[in-house]
């Protein structure tokens, strides 16, 4: 604060002639020994400055280090009570807290496979579905292509916008599109 307050002191005497001549004056003293006291009083201030920011930063430092030296204490007395608890269920034999029980899935029920009928080709199986939130497939290929989008295809071969077709034997629904 006090070094702004120099500055604009300084700012005033610098660019108004008529507060610097009056300055001058009312000391007694040269141009030249005006604005060496002028810069001497700033070195000073500055000096002090300094001096009260590095005693402040020094002061942060040492309540860092106090603060860390507990925050490790504190987890070394943790980290030793967590052993305690461990030999001591260890040697009970059992644990020191209940663990909640595992829901337990029944088991999948078997389907019976339809045999192939003699001479005919063999059906594959497709491989199971995999849930969208585990990712990609890693066993597809990689292609640079990316798969058509509905703006590349021509008119005939876009997919109808309906979600749930009515069935074929009922008639329409009044809010239907007709059928192109």
């Amino acid at each position: 604060m006090l070094v702004m307050v120099y500055l604009l002191m300084a700012l005033l005497l610098a660019v108004t002639a008529g507060a610097r001549d009056a300055m001058i004056s009312m000391l007694g003293t040269s141009r030249a020994d005006f604005w060496f006291n002028m810069m001497l009083i700033g070195a000073g201030l500055l000096l002090l400055l300094l001096l009260v920011e590095n005693a402040h930063t020094v002061a942060l430092r040492r309540n860092a280090t106090h603060y860390e030296s507990k925050i490790n204490e504190l987890k070394a007395k943790l980290y030793d009570h967590q052993l305690e608890q461990r030999d001591q269920s260890w040697r009970t034999g059992g644990t020191s807290t209940p663990r909640p029980t595992e829901p337990v899935a029944p088991p999948a029920p078997v389907v019976p496979q339809p045999q192939a009928a003699p001479g005919s080709i063999a059906r594959t199986t497709m491989p199971p579905v995999r849930p969208l939130d585990e990712g990609y497939d890693q066993d597809l290929p990689r292609t640079a292509v990316p798969p058509p989008s509905a703006a590349d295809l021509p008119p005939s071969a876009v997919p109808p916008t309906t979600i749930h077709p009515h069935p074929a034997d009922t008639p329409p629904y009044p809010n239907d599109r007709p059928a192109v």
